[in-house]
């Protein structure tokens, strides 16, 4: 009887080499996928971890920048609030200019104006303050021209605190020259009416964040700002101004610092004026940091924008920033108001900020799927203890 040996059939074969190819595919893709895991839990660690980093640089400028800026949100105010890439667009000249002055140039425009109740009971002065009316824009009364609507117009750093203070608050007809030397101030008539305008609306989303030093040298100004992602390379996908469909923006912080000087309203401290060496702030340059050494007027025409700086990295991506800020009046000149208002005015000044932070493309396009979002909410006290 002979002996035939079993062999493999091709099916069998071929049945064999299937189950160990779809063996070693799989057990590829789960290490493909485990790899993948790895490498996006990685990266969310790194992209949280620089998150917090950066979050904590914004809170020590904003702790290191002083108090509420109300100067600069009153000549914000006025000048206007309209929106593009998430901030204002119009340049408010940080101070630098008055009536008729032409931002980003060297026009720098008139003086100061002062507010005068009108002829009468029914002209008094009311605490929304005179950039409408009931204004003169000299102190010499034959030379001044009255009620002009500033709206629109930039506002000299110091004009705030003029709002406070009527100049004929015995509202008589004599256009606040009341011991008749042909000026309005320094008179008996002059008078801090202890209330003033509100330079925004209470628990808004003011957008900016202004800051003024305890020595009132130093301000600072922080901005979100958002445009297209240079990390993508499709043409095709553009960043929107639609609020809902940013997904091919990149938001990042922006922060600039200005030095006070004291060299007149024509902002020349070889040329000597009335305002200049008078111990009082009125001139804004951008902080030497900022320009390598140069010494720049802010919103001048050498300025041209450009001297901002970026405070979070690249690979990261603000996608939404939202800031409040608390009182909305500067309530160190308030005190003239009703029990209300004393509740909401007469408060140690805060802030609110809200973020909401993801990866850049820069960081998309080394891994696949999506990293989750992180959102970051902070209330800082404001004061100016750290920023002398």
């Amino acid at each position: 009887m002979k002996n035939y040996k079993k062999a493999f059939t091709i099916i069998e074969v071929m049945i064999s080499i299937l189950i160990i190819s779809s063996c070693l595919i799989v057990g590829f893709q789960l290490y493909s996928m485990a790899l993948v895991s790895k490498v996006k839990i990685v990266e969310q660690t790194n992209l949280e971890k620089n998150i917090f980093y950066f979050s904590e640089k914004l809170f020590t400028l904003i702790k290191k920048g002083g108090t509420l800026d109300y100067e600069e949100y009153f000549n914000r105010k006025i000048i206007g609030t309209e929106i593009e890439s998430g901030h204002f667009s119009k340049n408010t000249g940080f101070g630098n200019f008055g009536y008729e002055g032409v931002v980003g140039t060297s026009n720098f425009g008139k003086g100061f104006y002062y507010c005068l109740s009108g002829d009468g009971e029914d002209n008094k002065l009311k605490p929304t303050g005179c950039w409408e009316k009931l204004n003169i824009d000299s102190n010499i009364v034959k030379e001044g021209k009255k009620d002009r609507n500033y709206f629109g117009s930039p506002q000299r750093y110091g004009q705030y605190s003029f709002q406070f203070i009527d100049y004929n608050s015995n509202h008589d007809d004599d256009s606040g020259d009341e011991n008749g030397d042909g000026k309005i101030i320094r008179d008996d008539d002059d008078e801090h009416k202890g209330s003033g305008p509100e330079v925004f609306d209470a628990g808004s989303d003011v957008k900016e964040l202004y800051l003024l030093s305890g020595d009132k040298k130093k301000r600072t100004l922080i901005r979100w700002k958002y445009f297209q992602d240079e990390f993508i390379t499709d043409s095709s996908k553009k960043c929107s101004d639609n609020p809902d469909d940013k997904q091919y923006c990149r938001g990042t912080i922006e922060f600039l610092e200005l030095e006070g000087k004291d060299w007149g309203l024509d902002h020349n401290s070889a040329v000597n004026d009335d305002f200049q060496n008078d111990g009082v702030v009125d001139t804004w340059i951008i902080s030497k940091e900022f320009t390598g050494g140069e010494e720049i007027i802010a919103g001048g025409e050498q300025d041209g924008g450009k001297y901002r700086k970026e405070l979070f990295s690249d690979d990261i991506n603000i996608s939404d920033f939202k800031i409040s800020a608390y009182p909305n009046i500067d309530n160190t000149k308030t005190w003239n108001v009703d029990l209300k208002e004393q509740k909401s005015y007469l408060v140690s000044p805060y802030v609110t900020i809200s973020m909401q932070l993801k990866p850049s493309w820069k960081l998309k396009a080394k891994i696949q799927g999506n990293i989750k979002d992180v959102n970051f909410n902070s209330t800082i006290n404001l004061t100016d203890i750290f920023s002398n």
